[in-house]
Parts: structure tokens; C-alpha cells; sequence
């Protein structure tokens, strides 16, 4: 390990190898691949980390830390609420490269490798409960100020939350036209505008406080 990270150039080829695994997925993506686009050798990436599925793992690591990190702020400012929720999602009107057209690195791995690899499986899992927790917490807020109406409940809007997440990542992965992951954008954010009072009032509210 000490020999890898006296590597100047490691930030970089970690990088490059995220990209491939972005790309071609973990099962398509062979050790010599790795190898010709990192800089790598062989005796570097067992050596240094074991072995490809490790490797793997701390990638996923760094995908979190920095993609999924910049993704979450929204969701992860103090008091998040409703316009923050909002903000999550305006940010799939314009993704950057390589999202636009690989979609989520983890949100691949969830159907390819975490059905089969426990140890994945669980580093997926963390990122889903999170990001489901995230939604959670917003709503709820955005439920006590009255910004949605009080009888929402805040556990189905997160998980019609990460299902549309979900479906976001993979229409983005796919080659359907964008306006057509425009046009289901535009959907979710109207379901979720259509659960705020009307002309700002919640009767429901209303009846219960009396």
C-alpha cells in the first residue's frame, strides 16, 4: 500500500479507473484494462489492494466522496425542505459528463454487482437508506412548516423519492432521447408540487388543529 500512495499521479489514476468501471460496469471490466488505462501494474493493484473486488469497493468509496457528496448538498444543507428537495432534482435537467450519459456509478452497481457480492451490496444499501433518509428528513420538515400538506406521509414520498431517483439514473444510462427524461423529470416535480396546500391552505391542518 505504501508504495501506491507514493504515487504523485494516484489521484488521477483513480480516477481513470472509475471511469472505466463507470463505463463498462464491474464484471466488464478485465484487470488489463485496468491496467492499460491507470498506469497500474498488476503487482500495484494486488498488492496495494488486494484484489479487483477490493480495488472496486474503494473506488465506490470515492465515487461517494465526490459525485454522490456534490449530488447530496442540496438534501444535506441545515433545515433542508421543500425547495431544497426541489433543487435535488433540477439538478437531472442538466447533468455533467460522464452522468449525462452513464447515469449513477452506484445505482449501476445496485443491479449488477450487489445482488450477487454481500460486501457491495452493503456499501449500495448505505447509499439507498441514505439518500432515503435524506428525502425523509426534508419532507418532514417541509411537512411541519406547512409548505405540503400535513396528512402526506413523509416515509411513501421517500421511497416514490428514490424510485424515481432510480429511474432518473437509468433512463440517463440509456439511449432515450433527453427530452424524455425531461419530460419524466417534470412529472416527479409535479407530484411532488401537488402534495403542497392549495392556494396555501391545508385544510387537513386546519381540521386537525381544531
Amino acid at each position: 500500500m505504501a508504495r501506491i500512495h507514493r504515487d504523485l499521479d494516484l489521484e488521477g489514476r483513480l480516477d481513470r479507473a472509475m471511469q472505466v468501471f463507470w463505463a463498462k460496469g464491474y464484471y466488464d471490466t478485465s484487470i488489463e484494462t485496468l491496467m492499460t488505462r491507470t498506469g497500474l501494474n498488476r503487482a500495484a493493484l494486488y498488492g496495494g489492494f488486494g484484489s479487483k473486488r477490493k480495488f472496486f469497493e474503494m473506488i465506490l468509496g470515492r465515487y461517494r466522496a465526490t459525485y454522490i457528496a456534490r449530488w447530496f448538498a442540496p438534501l444535506e444543507a441545515p433545515n433542508a425542505a421543500f425547495a431544497e428537495l426541489e433543487a435535488f432534482f433540477r439538478q437531472f435537467r442538466d447533468l455533467p459528463a460522464p452522468a449525462a450519459k452513464l447515469g449513477c456509478l452506484m445505482c449501476l452497481t445496485s443491479s449488477e454487482v450487489s445482488p450477487h457480492v454481500p460486501s457491495v451490496e452493503r456499501i449500495v444499501s448505505r447509499y439507498l437508506g441514505d439518500l432515503r433518509t435524506l428525502v425523509r428528513k426534508a419532507w418532514s420538515n417541509a411537512r411541519d412548516r406547512g409548505e405540503v400538506r400535513v396528512a402526506t406521509d413523509p416515509d411513501l414520498v421517500a421511497d416514490y423519492s428514490v424510485g424515481a431517483v432510480l429511474g432518473l439514473w437509468a433512463m440517463a444510462r440509456s439511449p432515450m432521447p433527453r427530452d424524455s427524461i425531461a419530460h419524466y423529470l417534470d412529472g416527479v416535480l409535479s407530484y411532488l408540487r401537488n402534495l403542497r396546500p392549495v392556494g396555501g391552505v391545508d385544510r387537513d391542518r386546519d381540521v386537525r388543529s381544531t
